[in-house]
């Protein structure tokens, strides 16, 4: 008999304190194996919250960022022994119900599932809450992307994801940046190994501030993407650079190196 698969959902919160209680009833919580919030050193409640919830709770002593905060997530829930690792905002911007589906393919053979937020334009334009200055151009920048990539997935610039153990084992993860260019990086990763990667349709409720990044951080996200898709070029004509070099160490070996150097 195959051995079960830990599930472990990883929650990375900043300022959540407002959201977090609601979308934590929200959760599916019988697929999973544990729940774990790392609160990248708000000044408001989340991490009471959270704990008053029964969450596994770290709390950052300094902002790690965005990307800091996902590799020491990944690094705890591998030392945790998982094998599936469920990322999911708890600002309520991506809705849950995409979590079962994903895991299905997963325990199908996919090593790494994508959100899809562009599966209905009539939903995206008129119901996600997104900017509308923002649609065209991601649509054009993941065009781009996976033009490049070729990984089979439709969004490759989105905050849903479900990794693999197995996954993290091939890649060089800890290398990633410390800022919202992680997630891309590891998809461009993911990529150059031939991981197999697909998506699931995603909805999402983008209201108040988390309606999108502001002009200037959009462009700044886009240049790194570009940034990222020249090392890809550099590494597959035999550059491997950076992210894109062979894992030095075994995964335990190198989240014990992770572990050891983060607040």
């Amino acid at each position: 008999m195959a051995k079960k698969q830990k599930v472990i959902t990883i929650l990375l919160a900043y300022n959540a304190a407002n959201t977090l209680e609601r979308f934590y009833h929200q959760l599916p919580k019988e697929l999973f194996d544990e729940i774990i919030l790392f609160d990248d050193a708000s000044d408001d409640k989340t991490s009471d919250i959270s704990k008053k919830l029964g969450i596994t709770t770290y709390k950052n002593r300094v902002n790690l960022g965005y990307g800091g905060n996902l590799k020491k997530a990944l690094a705890i829930s591998v030392s945790k022994e998982a094998d599936i690792i469920v990322d999911i905002h708890p600002d309520g911007e991506y809705k849950p119900n995409a979590i079962s589906s994903a895991l299905i393919l997963i325990k199908n053979g996919a090593e790494l599932v994508l959100g899809n937020r562009f599966y209905n334009l009539n939903y995206i334009f008129n119901k996600s809450g997104m900017f509308i200055w923002k649609i065209i151009p991601i649509l054009l920048l993941n065009r781009i992307s996976e033009s490049l990539l070729k990984t089979g997935a439709t969004d490759l610039h989105q905050g849903f994801r479900v990794y693999t153990k197995r996954l993290l084992e091939k890649i060089n993860f800890e290398e990633n940046s410390s800022n919202y260019l992680f997630s891309f990086e590891l998809i461009s990763q993911a990529a150059f190994i031939k991981a197999k990667i697909t998506e699931v349709p995603v909805n999402t409720n983008y209201t108040g501030k988390k309606r999108g990044a502001k002009l200037i951080s959009s462009i700044n996200y886009t240049i790194g993407t570009f940034k990222v898709m020249l090392s890809y070029i550099l590494a597959k004509i035999g550059f491997r650079v950076g992210i894109f070099k062979k894992p030095p160490l075994s995964v335990v070996s190198r989240i014990k190196y992770i572990l050891e150097n983060t607040a």
